[in-house]
């Protein structure tokens, strides 16, 4: 009842409030105390609705943005000012949310009686009596669209704000309209190097002095010149008089053009640097729009080969294919931005009680059908990308989260190397280790395809996550360069063997020997081994005859995405 008297004084407000502020829900009802205050503020737009959308209250505010009458709105649902644009799934995941008894926070554009639009930040809360049962929602609501707007008009500029150049919506739009194009892609060799030695701000006069360059050299008629990302420039030809039989002669020229000249930047010694150049046409791919991705591949090779430029063919590919990764960071982007980056969670079994005791957690992409991403076809895309801080992150925050409903069991998150040298990471990991309920059922797996050379750093790491209770294994130990000297450097709690020396240890007699050397080993440290890949009874009976602790693979239990979705244990 208390919305309708919205404004009036919070004493009286709080006589009214149809919920149990201090009991369960105390913490998400502060947080409707929270958003009430900002529901006093005039410029907040304000709606309440039954359990099926119907609105059953708006302030003032609300009908002053949409153009309807209080009248026109109250007891209709309140996709009367739902706008086409905005996407389904939108709405779908606010309603899960919220009847989950869960706050939903998200950016809505909403369509006024008039047809026009405006676009809010919105907050909905589901308001719980003393049984905690819902019973209203209410929507508190603050208009951006001048800030979106300004957003939208930005992106969609076509001039790179430093040179002047027509920008990379430009060459896109360009393109679209030419029957034969030919790109030529431009790159400052060794840019970033420049900008670190004389500064930014002579790193932008090179810029600027580089499109100038182009801009006054004869160049055909019909080309044009982009400036797209960074130091990265397009020329943009529609074949002619530059075609595919000249178009050697013609980078060739341009390329010496440029290096020939010097900025004028007032130093001692001017600057000069040099370009690298890919080129891609027409007939190599139907969407033309691809084709400054090929020109830039085109490039990387040529640099990789001290070539001037090259021109791009299919074969243009070293480990991976350039292609490729450029699909798979888009959709690990994507991923990112729609939080689908999951632990998934495998059984580990203690060998003495023959009871589940500990997990591991294993990082999955769910895509955007549903299907699940093993980590081989992206981690080391992500990492290559500087992407792979943030999957980390994603995949602590929610293991922990998942265990602080399962006290009786640990669980064991992997970090590479690559994470205890972030600072980032690392500062991140300590925070939320403070705030943790049951730290001392965290283990740290430290794995690592290269050797450590820092560790001063990693001993650091260890020590300080290890205040907080938390464990130490070494992971994928008897392979590469897991080594006893390596271990010895370090202080651990747990020994993690290689699968590859497990899956086959009750036929191979040498894998037999080496597994039983650092089960001994690892006793004498007074550390617990865990062995990977059991894949079968007669592997399992193996390594518990070699004392093997801990057993994890398959015939233990599959990786799950949740731990009552465990499989039934052997």
């Amino acid at each position: 009842m208390f919305i309708e008297k919205l404004f009036y004084p919070i004493s009286f407000i709080l006589t009214m409030l149809p919920f149990n502020l201090f009991g369960d829900n105390m913490g998400k009802n502060f947080s409707f105390l929270n958003a009430y205050k900002m529901a006093i503020d005039e410029t907040s737009i304000v709606s309440k609705t039954d359990l099926n959308g119907t609105i059953t209250y708006v302030n003032k505010q609300f009908c002053e943005i949409s153009g309807y009458e209080e009248y026109e709105l109250l007891g209709v649902s309140h996709n009367i000012v739902r706008h086409p644009d905005m996407p389904k799934d939108v709405f779908a995941t606010m309603w899960k949310t919220i009847q989950s008894n869960n706050i939903w926070r998200g950016v809505i554009k909403n369509r006024k009686k008039n047809g026009d639009y405006y676009i809010v930040n919105a907050t909905v809360i589901p308001i719980v009596d003393s049984s905690n049962n819902i019973i209203e929602y209410i929507a508190i609501r603050h208009d951006i669209t001048e800030l979106e707007d300004s957003k939208n008009k930005i992106a969609q500029q076509k001039i790179d704000i430093l040179t002047k150049l027509p920008n990379k919506n430009a060459f896109l739009d360009d393109i679209k309209e030419m029957k034969k194009p030919i790109v030529f892609y431009l790159n400052i060799d060794e840019f970033m190097s420049l900008n670190n030695l004389y500064g930014n701000k002579i790193g932008d006069k090179v810029l600027i002095h580089m499109a100038n360059l182009l801009k006054n050299i004869n160049i055909d008629g019909n080309c044009n010149i982009y400036k797209v990302y960074n130091d990265e420039f397009l020329v943009l030809c529609e074949e002619g008089e530059v075609n595919m039989d000249n178009y050697r002669e013609f980078l060739l020229d341009l390329i010496n053009s440029i290096e020939n000249s010097t900025i004028n930047c007032n130093a001692p010694e001017c600057i000069t640097f040099t370009l690298s150049a890919g080129v891609a046409y027409y007939a190599q791919d139907k969407n033309y729009e691809n084709l400054s991705i090929y020109a830039s591949v085109a490039r990387s090779v040529a640099k990789l080969e001290r070539k001037k430029f090259l021109l791009y063919n299919e074969k243009m590919q070293r480990e991976e294919d350039y292609a490729k990764n450029i699909a798979w960071i888009k959709r690990i982007k994507e991923a990112i931005k729609d939080n689908r980056f999951v632990p998934y969670f495998q059984p580990i079994k203690d060998n003495k009680s023959q009871e589940i005791t500990k997990y591991e957690a294993l990082v999955r992409m769910i895509d955007k059908k549903g299907d699940v991403v093993p980590p081989f076809c992206f981690l080391d895309i992500a990492k290559k990308a500087k992407l792979y801080p943030t999957i980390t992150r994603a995949v602590i925050d929610k293991t922990l989260d998942m265990f602080i409903d399962y006290p009786e069991y640990s669980c064991s998150i992997n970090l590479s190397t690559e994470d205890i040298m972030n600072s980032a990471t690392r500062t991140y990991i300590y925070g939320k280790l403070q705030n943790y309920p049951h730290p001392k059922n965290i283990i740290f797996e430290i794995t690592e395809s290269e050797e450590i050379t820092d560790f001063k750093t990693v001993n650091s790491f260890i020590k300080k996550v290890r205040e907080y209770g938390v464990g130490i294994s070494i992971d994928d130990f008897g392979t590469g360069y897991a080594n006893f000297g390596y271990i010895l450097s370090l202080d651990v709690d747990y020994i993690k063997i290689d699968g590859g020396l497990i899956k086959n240890i009750d036929t191979d007699k040498d894998s037999h020997i080496v597994v039983e050397a650092i089960i001994a080993f690892t006793k004498k440290l007074g550390a617990k081994t865990i062995v990977e890949f059991v894949c079968n009874q007669e592997v399992q009976n193996e390594v518990l005859s070699l004392g093997a602790d801990y057993s994890q693979g398959y015939f233990i239990g599959k990786p799950k995405a949740t731990l009552l979705e465990e499989e039934s244990v052997k």
